[in-house]
């Protein structure tokens, strides 16, 4: 092989393993994320409820999530059978920012759509169509709405091409503004003892750096403003970057990745301020936005980008002063490797609180996808804890050439962790509770158990038993809660009343029997187990279990 051979190898070595780190993001987002854009606000009721048929129109249509949602931009409409909306009323959201709601004018009898689409506090745009129906209809009176009115749910779904792309151009610029605020940074705390080098061979690194921030930011925004708009369209493109949180850091990203252009490399300070702007603009939209306290959840993300800048930065200004055989590199690898332990220290650090905020219990984190996830990212820090170690110890050695397989490796981990942050960024930390819906099967005795929404406070409760035909009503239902977090806390009995049930379902050959009840019969977050009895005429008990979780 000769010298040319050998330079282009060296050139390119890190392209393929950064495309196979793409790839195996990608397989693994399809296994470890749920099947689903995970929207980070999550729908705890509607009234008028999905489907619901009434006698006569309602006063307003009221939607409320689990979480403070953006105030700058959301809707709710309703359309009659031909598409057309059916008010030109504002929905408006209360007092705590967690409901959007929408005065309504008398409706005549009919099938409506019910469409609304708000954006969470970090960002993530939420929306979805259902439809009611008031009166009595005739049956072919059904819905014909444009496609535009269809179910447009951004919260759920398969994980599209749509959906990975939004995954890629997260992770994407996530690197790349890490790579360049790094960059900046470094290139100054060098000074004077980054030599002419600084100024020159590397003057191209910087400029290219900043292009390829640029890009991504706009890659990331090109992918994820159509659901943020919803069915809004282009006239709600101004109030997204002027009232939203997500539209007003893209505003801010976007003049400083511009101004970056004129600004960095004249003044010592604009080149502290400008990277350091750059990653506070970042640490406004996202989780952090979305808890409490703010200013703690800001404050710790902001840290953490920091931390995670100077390793990365440091990282590519390794790579390229390698690339340029410099001869400074040995000196550079020792307060770089110092650097490192630092950032990975504070990493950490700043990691865990963030957790700890984000969380009710570290249990969460074996209850999502995110969590996963966040338990993957430990995992590779880990090894780059390890890598810095066999770093550190070459470097004592004076073995500089040797080290610079394990900063390959080193630069490889970078690239898988900041990917998965691309796709820990897009899944919510608490999942969204989902309504409760189980059915066991017995050899005499079946019971189904409904509990809706399954939030921590007042939920509803429906019990249904089904005993063969001749064996009579049961002498006695129960429906029993344990809290399985705190076993000091006694059973809680669902006081379930009998009630006329006439919807159409399968038997099973069975007598059926129904009992309800409504309350605030979860007081708390966490594990829960569902204890159903039954006891038949014969005085024969059946006792079923079902544990669920509260988010």
């Amino acid at each position: 092989m000769n010298r040319q051979q050998q330079n282009s190898r060296q050139r390119f070595w890190f392209l393929p393993a950064f495309l196979m780190c793409i790839l195996a993001m990608m397989l693994l987002s399809s296994f470890v994320v749920p099947q689903s854009v995970s929207a980070h606000a999550s729908l705890v009721q509607a009234i008028p409820e999905s489907g619901a048929k009434l006698e006569s129109s309602p006063p307003q249509v009221a939607i409320t999530f689990n979480e403070s949602l953006d105030a700058g931009l959301f809707y709710i409409k309703v359309f009659n059978r031909d598409g057309n909306e059916m008010t030109s009323n504002k929905a408006y959201l209360n007092k705590e920012q967690t409901t959007v709601l929408l005065d309504l004018p008398k409706l005549t009898e009919g099938v409506y759509l019910i469409s609304y689409h708000v954006i969470s506090a970090d960002g993530h745009p939420i929306g979805g169509s259902y439809p009611l129906t008031i009166g009595n209809p005739p049956q072919e009176d059904s819905l014909a709405l444009p496609s535009a009115h269809a179910n447009h749910d951004h919260g759920s779904g398969p994980l599209t091409t749509k959906v990975l792309l939004q995954y890629a151009s997260r992770g994407l610029w996530y690197l790349m503004l890490l790579a360049l605020t790094g960059w900046v940074i470094w290139l100054r705390v060098l000074g004077k003892d980054g030599g002419k080098e600084t100024g020159s061979a590397l003057a191209s690194w910087t400029l290219n750096l900043q292009r390829a921030q640029l890009v991504a930011l706009l890659l990331l925004i090109f992918t994820h403003i159509e659901d943020l708009l919803g069915g809004g369209g282009m006239d709600e493109l101004w109030k997204l970057f002027s009232s939203t949180g997500v539209g007003i850091s893209w505003l801010i990203l976007l003049v400083l990745s511009f101004l970056g252009f004129v600004l960095i490399g004249k003044l010592a300070w604009l080149d502290w301020i400008w990277p350091l702007g750059l990653l506070a603009a970042k640490s406004f939209s996202g989780h952090a936005a979305s808890f409490s306290p703010v200013w703690a959840t800001i404050g710790l993300d902001w840290i953490h980008l920091v931390g995670a800048a100077m390793w990365v930065g440091g990282l590519v200004l390794l790579y390229a002063k390698w690339r340029h055989k410099s001869n400074d590199i040995s000196a550079y690898m020792s307060k770089f490797s110092k650097m490192a332990l630092i950032s990975i220290v504070v990493l950490t650090l700043s990691g865990v609180l963030s957790v700890v905020l984000f969380l009710p219990s570290l249990r969460y984190l074996l209850y999502s996808g995110w969590g996963i996830l966040m338990l993957v990212k430990v995992g590779a820090v880990i090894l780059v804890v390890l890598t810095a170690f066999v770093i550190r110890l070459l470097m004592r050695k004076k073995k500089a050439a040797q080290s610079f397989i394990w900063v390959r490796v080193d630069l490889t981990l970078m690239v898988i962790i900041v990917l998965l942050v691309g796709i820990i960024t897009y899944v919510a930390p608490i999942p969204a509770n989902e309504p409760l819906q189980w059915h066991q099967m017995g050899e005499k005795v079946h019971v189904s158990a409904d509990i809706t929404p399954k939030i921590q406070g007042t939920n509803s409760f429906t019990a249904k038993v089904f005993l063969p035909e001749n064996s009579g009503k049961p002498k006695q239902v129960l429906m029993i809660l344990h809290y399985m977090d705190d076993k000091e806390i006694a059973p809680i009995a669902v006081p379930i009343a009998a009630y006329e049930d006439k919807k159409d379902e399968e038997s099973y050959g069975f007598a059926k029997f129904s009992y309800r009840a409504e309350g605030a019969y979860l007081p708390f977050r966490g594990n829960w187990q569902l204890e159903m009895r039954v006891m038949d005429a014969d005085d024969n008990e059946t006792v079923y279990r079902k544990d669920f979780i509260v988010y």
